[in-house]
């Protein structure tokens, strides 16, 4: 248990740290193809736990989550429903529609897969599951948005209450995550998680998103997404290592 624990320790460190710098870096530094290998870094670990938690399902999992994600975003760019009217100001790779980067494909799945995983291992009873879920997941962007918008990745066209992000962006999160959602129980059809071992990879990407956000806030003096970061990150890592010792289903 003890090495587990000096291993998430020391990777939400690293991530905190880079999100610290990230904030440091010039907008004319800013380089579009480290931002892609940092998104594909990030989300290895979500593709590769859910793929071996649940074999070809997982990659359905992955390839329609994906597919969902590029849509509403678009969707999003284009009428400003679900999250308030946005724009991305800053490259990450071929925009798709003329809109939308490529990578949102891999860049948003993997905090669903995280939230998801961590949801059904912790609670048993369906409603608990998807609340926790919808938390987790809301309770993730409440702390990226702050940071990419004063890191000028995206900016909303009317601002905002939370740091210059509307309100609707996060019930845009809601209902965006509850379709992530059924589309994972459609997908996986209530298939228990039996190998416990690949929770902690699976739900690795959300956790070090979550403090690689958390840096950025703190680079920029944004103090309550950062708190609000450090005690999110640390429910997570909790709840992982009471996951590891005493496994549901087992």
């Amino acid at each position: 248990m003890k090495i587990w624990k000096i291993i998430l320790i020391i990777l939400s460190l690293i991530f905190f740290t880079v999100g610290v710098g990230m904030s440091f870096i010039p907008e004319q530094m800013f380089i579009e193809t480290g931002s892609i290998i940092a998104v594909i870094i990030i989300s290895i670990p979500a593709f590769y736990g859910i793929w071996k938690i649940f074999g070809r399902h997982g990659i359905s999992v992955i390839i329609t989550l994906g597919i969902f994600a590029l849509i509403i975003e678009s969707i999003g760019i284009h009428t400003g429903w679900p999250y308030s009217p946005f724009e991305y100001t800053m490259p990450f790779g071929y925009r798709l529609f003329d809109t939308t980067p490529w990578t949102v494909f891999i860049a948003w799945s993997p905090l669903v897969v995280g939230a998801f995983l961590l949801a059904q291992t912790w609670f048993k009873q369906n409603w608990s599951r998807f609340l926790a879920y919808v938390g987790i997941l809301v309770g993730a962007d409440i702390i990226l948005d702050p940071g990419a918008v004063a890191r000028e990745l995206w900016k909303y066209t009317n601002g905002g209450l939370w740091f210059d992000v509307p309100i609707q962006n996060f019930i845009g999160w809601v209902i965006s995550g509850t379709i992530a959602y059924v589309i994972l129980r459609i997908i996986l059809k209530n298939k228990e998680i039996k190998n416990m071992k690949y929770i902690w990879v699976g739900s690795l990407s959300l956790l070090l998103s979550i403090f690689l956000w958390t840096g950025v806030n703190a680079g920029y003096e944004l103090w309550l997404p950062a708190i609000l970061g450090i005690i999110l990150g640390k429910i997570l890592i909790y709840g992982l290592l009471n996951t590891k010792e005493k496994p549901p289903h087992e």
